[in-house]
């Protein structure tokens, strides 16, 4: 038993007793716990390990009392049943018309008349009321509505309440973040053109997502055509992003932290980083996730120790369940902890693909020459990893969601790389707008010049590549659902070619 599958093995006990306890109560919390003792005792039976038991025993008894704790304190559940009136508030997350009518998926955080914490998404139907954005919150008034469908598996993961009310908006102080957000943007497009104002919420949505929906409708329609709206929210990749960036400077003023002295500061430094940036971005749930497992890695370091992915992965699945389990079995977060899956087993293919290749030459060239070298081996990287992150989620989407978006896995290999290397460009451009804004200094206004015509050319290009993309033919083309055992066996066969071991020539 490995340390790694003793971590999967307590995660999964301690995730499966939490949720279980605070969405479906004490007998599904026991039935949890009774699977996953039995599954203990046989792995105990066959690898004759006691810590598998011991660790899997603590991790439900945990789980049971965090889930215990937080039912008590933010219930799943409405507290009214079916046809009697309440009033619920919340963050709105989406917002869709339909046949005169609008459907609002909103993350209840609070009801009644007193609104008393809860927590649990509601579908609210209205048929008439003030116009509402994704990010804005609001109070409904009305009745739950009882639903006569057969539950689905997302169904049964993440429950969802049905609402028939009205609406009325929320004003709220805006959070640190917008703050942050609007400051930048606020000097953004003061330095870009009038025909180029679009192209700076763009740049913000990939940075720190589109919370408010301020982009144009015909931008997010060919985003959505071309498969690639993940892009324009804040994804858990983009901490990585945020913690090489800040990286840089670093090691560059201080060097590498071999000391002791130096590892702790810049973990403390990282640490900072990783939450300023999740704070900026409202701690969206796949960025706490992130957060969580870039703080265990961050943390390790600072010990002298390195830790692999999968255990990063379930350490960051532990933290966010104890800070907020509720999102833990939400499609979204679902979704990030599959990909933070599929960039490990793209890591890990990496890996031992570059360790079968010969030793490098012991001639060191000028250093112009290996800094080329070095980034193109990370733009070859970052290709062919993201390639191998679509090859596992074209599956699980097509499962999910019963779309087939055909040249949404070549937009997105293209795509994510380039964010990734305009990512300092866009943080520079939003930075130095914004003081050149507050402090209009020549030599400032002059570099927020020169950066906002190379952000919005380089946002322009992006905007043409997804034009193009979404204007070809069958560029968002539905097919037959697949089932979850196509799904899961599609996602089997890919790890099994992954990790097979090819017989060495002997010559």
């Amino acid at each position: 038993m490995s340390r790694t599958r003793l971590h999967a093995c307590a995660i999964i006990a301690f995730l499966a007793s939490e949720w279980s306890r605070y969405v479906w109560g004490w007998r599904a919390a026991g039935t949890a716990a009774a699977v996953a003792m039995a599954l203990a005792l046989v792995g105990f039976v066959w690898c004759r390990d006691r810590r598998l038991l011991l660790v899997v025993a603590a991790s439900l008894a945990t789980g049971v009392v965090a889930g215990s704790v937080w039912a008590a304190w933010r219930p799943a559940h409405p507290a009214v049943p079916p046809g009697a009136r309440d009033v619920i508030a919340g963050e709105v997350q989406s917002v869709k018309e339909t046949h005169g009518r609008k459907e609002i998926m909103l993350a209840v955080r609070g009801e009644g008349e007193d609104a008393h914490p809860c927590h649990y998404e509601a579908l609210v139907f209205v048929e008439r009321g003030p116009h509402v954005d994704a990010g804005q919150w609001v109070e409904a008034d009305g009745t739950f509505v009882a639903s006569n469908r057969v539950p689905t598996a997302m169904d049964i993961l993440s429950p969802l309440e049905l609402f028939d009310g009205r609406v009325r908006v929320l004003h709220r102080a805006a959070s640190v973040g917008e703050r942050v957000t609007s400051f930048m943007a606020s000097g953004m497009e003061d330095g870009a053109q009038e025909e180029n104002r679009e192209f700076v919420q763009l740049a913000l949505s990939m940075i720190f997502g589109d919370a408010q929906g301020n982009l144009p409708q015909n931008v997010s329609a060919d985003f959505l055509a071309a498969g690639v709206t993940h892009l324009l929210v804040a994804s858990g990749s983009n901490v990585g992003f945020a913690l090489d960036m800040a990286a840089i400077p670093w090691h560059h003023l201080f060097g590498r932290a071999r000391m002791r002295k130096k590892r702790l500061a810049y973990g403390a430094y990282a640490l900072g980083v990783i939450w300023g940036f999740a704070l900026i971005c409202g701690f969206q749930l796949a960025v706490l996730r992130a957060a969580c497992g870039a703080t265990y890695s961050v943390a390790a370091g600072m010990c002298g120790r390195r830790v692999s992915g999968y255990t990063v992965l379930w350490s960051s699945a532990g933290m966010a369940g104890v800070l907020d389990p509720a999102d833990l079995l939400t499609p979204s977060m679902l979704l990030s902890f599959y990909a933070a899956f599929a960039v490990c087993e793209a890591d890990s293919l990496w890996r031992r693909t570059t360790a079968d290749r010969a030793e490098r030459s012991n001639d060191r060239r000028t250093f112009s020459a290996s800094a080329v070298r070095r980034v193109g081996a990370s733009l070859v990287r970052a290709f062919l990893v993201t390639a191998v992150v679509d090859a596992y989620m074209v599956p699980v989407l097509w499962w999910m969601f019963r779309q087939w978006t055909p040249y949404g896995a070549l937009s997105t290999a293209i795509l994510e790389p380039t964010i990734e290397l305009l990512m300092p460009l866009i943080v520079l451009w939003g930075l130095t707008a914004g003081v050149a804004h507050a402090l209009p200094w020549p030599p400032i206004a002059w570099c927020a010049q020169v950066l906002s015509r190379l952000g919005c050319a380089s946002m322009f290009a992006v905007v043409w590549f997804v034009h193009r993309v979404a204007s070809w033919h069958g560029s968002l083309r539905s097919l037959a659902p697949a089932s979850f055992a196509s799904a899961c066996a599609l996602v089997f066969a890919l790890v099994a070619v992954a990790h097979v071991r090819m017989p060495r020539r002997h010559g």
